[in-house]
């Protein structure tokens, strides 16, 4: 696959940051960064569901800083933890999307984790995280 300019491979050195190591997808406008296994299989003939997926979570959060602005969608997103799991939501929508397109499933309890858990600043409860994505996932 064809990755555009702006799909870049996470800086080694970003490693020791806990929001941005080696596991997690960074949308830096107008950038996107992704772990090097990642940006990897994405280069390939038939890259994993999972990984086109995450970019396109990525992508969707490049396109809605565009529309947003970047710094206020930078203070909103740190500041307003309303504001950063309807961000969340509205990215794994898109991933979700492509996924169920593909006739996979989602697990809807790890994304729960991850957005209910310390990665997000705990925005959100696990039950509350776990009730939207299965209401999103039945929606498309």
């Amino acid at each position: 696959m064809k990755l555009d300019s702006n799909v870049k491979i996470k800086p080694k050195y970003w490693n020791s940051i806990p929001w941005i190591s080696d596991q997690t997808a960074t949308a830096l406008y107008p950038n996107i960064y992704l772990p090097e296994k990642t940006y990897r299989d994405l280069q390939k003939t038939s890259p994993d569901p999972y990984n086109i997926a995450r970019l396109i979570h990525e992508q969707t959060h490049i396109k809605r800083i565009k529309n947003i602005g970047v710094v206020k969608f930078a203070l909103k997103y740190l500041l307003d933890s309303k504001f950063r799991i309807s961000e969340e939501l509205i990215a794994t929508k898109e991933g979700m999307k492509f996924i169920k397109s593909k006739k996979l499933t989602w697990d809807i309890e790890k994304s729960a984790r991850y957005l209910s858990g310390w990665l997000y600043l705990w925005p959100v409860s696990f039950d509350y995280a776990k009730n939207e994505l299965e209401k999103i996932w039945k929606e498309i």
